[in-house]
């Protein structure tokens, strides 16, 4: 059983768990795109919409779009808090990638988290995420959400270091029962210190950060890009954001794709166990092929026999931990979140295959590279980027956080007979159980009545996002349309399969939606 000595680093995409996977799409190769400037004035602008009065500054705001590369990007102020009364103003940090073509509108992009850049993604992958036909007709726009990156940050450090040792600190001595009170009680103390360190650095802004102001944010860029509906493409924790803005505004909802679906009314305890269970699937898929495979590191022959084996060697990690050459120790922790990021799609089965054989061979230098690419650590300890902090906060206040010890237990209980091999590691308290905030976001079904269609696209085999949460998202819309792909891999759409790609891109071209679910 995992022996964690502290709260896990960081939350799922789905909810407050007590391991850290982000669930974003994986970026994709890098692409050549256009490299001139946009010509001329953006072609766009503000709706000029009838709003409340002390909304006004905002839907009215001139924004100073400039070109940047191939994009425009602007700056957009946006209030604190769009549901208080309160005066204080945050920036969002926005960019267009123009039209290939003629141009028939806008559409808003997210990829995923929380905590991811949209900002990043567009202006690196713009002719990757949207395909040719689409992309021809549409703007692309990218936004850093709140709290993220080059709009107003949250941070929760001075010195990197910080963060770095809370990261992948390994305790010393023997570690305590796993869920013992001596257990949890070093993980509520972790998890309190992170708490601390993000209220001391970001202040009350921290409280303001949750999916329903993003979605309110989004609002705000649709008016400003003169769309009177918002067109939209979001993946994995992006989907959550989709489906709240069509729960404030079922009015303004477009031309909507949600892939790799989040379930808006799965609670902190449903989202652990949704993933347990699709990491759980996937990483069997992953074994039961490397066991064809020349190069596959496991001794057994079997599948079952893998799967122990697989376990053996986190829980022997935990007694035994790996020296690397940066002075750390390879723990059970950073092991596991190397292999779950090497399973969000079938083309990275080979470089697990082969961190799987160096752990195995006493060599953790692998598995440490994949586990800091994940979260986003350079060579010298310090961050590209905050999304570890954003995806932690962000979490935080869309999902109240289980604290009760007993229900902890009783929790991990399910998780441990849907998921023997990797659920261990999905257990515990999370990093929220100490937060300096409650959560503002009640999971529930999300309806959207008299909303336009709205895609769904789940993947059966996908891990992060399992497909389940697809089918319920699809079913509680009332013009929700599911896409159903039998496929490994953490989003589907733009992944080469027609019986995807085609219906997406004609309702994103013509605003004509499937007449019925779709079998992929």
């Amino acid at each position: 059983m995992h022996r964690s000595r502290r709260a896990p680093a960081a939350i799922a995409v789905a909810a407050a768990v007590a391991v850290g996977l982000a669930g974003c799409l994986m970026p994709p190769p890098a692409i050549t795109g256009p490299t001139a400037a946009p010509d001329g004035s953006p072609p766009w602008s503000p709706t000029g919409e009838q709003v409340a009065p002390e909304l006004e500054q905002y839907y009215g705001q001139d924004v100073d779009w400039t070109d940047c590369g191939a994009n425009w990007c602007g700056t957009i102020t946006a209030p604190m808090d769009w549901f208080g009364q309160g005066d204080e103003t945050i920036e969002l940090a926005v960019t267009v990638a123009p039209a290939t073509g003629e141009r028939e509108g806008a559409i808003l992009y997210n990829p995923g988290g929380p905590g991811a850049s949209g900002l990043d993604y567009v202006q690196q992958y713009a002719d990757y995420l949207l395909l040719p036909e689409v992309r021809e007709h549409y703007d692309l726009v990218g936004f850093d959400p709140r709290g993220v990156g080059q709009s107003t940050p949250i941070s929760c450090y001075d010195d990197p270091k910080e963060l770095y040792d809370w990261l992948w600190e390994v305790p010393e001595g023997p570690a305590p029962e796993p869920l013992s009170d001596e257990d949890l009680q070093e993980q509520l103390d972790s998890a309190q210190w992170f708490a601390d360190a993000c209220l001391e650095h970001t202040g009350e802004y921290l409280q303001f950060v949750g999916t329903e102001q993003v979605a309110s944010d989004m609002d705000l860029m649709r008016a400003l890009l003169g769309e009177d509906q918002l067109d939209y493409l979001g993946v994995s924790y992006g989907t959550l954001i989709g489906s709240t803005y069509a729960d404030l505004f079922p009015e303004n909802v477009g031309r909507m794709v949600l892939d790799a679906a989040v379930s808006p009314d799965a609670t902190d305890f449903d989202g652990t166990l949704f993933q347990a269970t699709g990491f759980e699937l996937a990483y069997g898929n992953f074994v039961a092929d490397c066991l064809q495979q020349d190069d596959c590191p496991f001794e057994a022959t079997d599948e079952a026999g893998a799967l122990a084996e697989t376990r053996a060697l986190i829980d022997r990690l935990d007694e035994q931990p790996i020296p690397v050459a940066d002075g750390r120790q390879l723990a059970s922790g950073a092991f596991f979140i190397a292999i779950a990021a090497n399973l969000y799609a079938d083309f990275q089965w080979p470089e697990l295959r082969g961190i799987i054989g160096d752990v195995l061979d006493g060599d953790g230098e692998s598995a440490y590279a994949a586990a800091d690419e994940y979260y986003g650590v350079n060579p010298d300890g310090t961050f590209a980027d905050n999304s570890l902090e954003a995806l932690i906060a962000v979490n935080c206040l869309d999902y109240a956080a289980v604290t009760d010890w007993d229900e902890v237990r009783a929790n991990a209980e399910q998780i441990l007979e849907a998921a023997p091999t990797l659920g261990p590691d999905f257990i515990g308290l999370g990093s929220c159980a100490a937060w300096p905030f409650e959560a503002t976001r009640e999971p529930h079904e999300i309806t959207a009545p008299g909303a336009e269609p709205i895609i769904v696209i789940g993947g059966r085999n996908d891990p992060a996002t399992p497909y389940q949460q697809a089918v319920d998202l699809a079913d509680m819309l009332e013009s929700g349309v599911l896409i159903s792909v039998d496929a490994e891999g953490h989003g589907q759409y733009g992944q080469g399969n027609a019986c995807v790609d085609e219906p997406v891109n004609a309702y994103f071209l013509t605003g004509t939606a499937p007449s019925g679910a779709l079998d992929c």
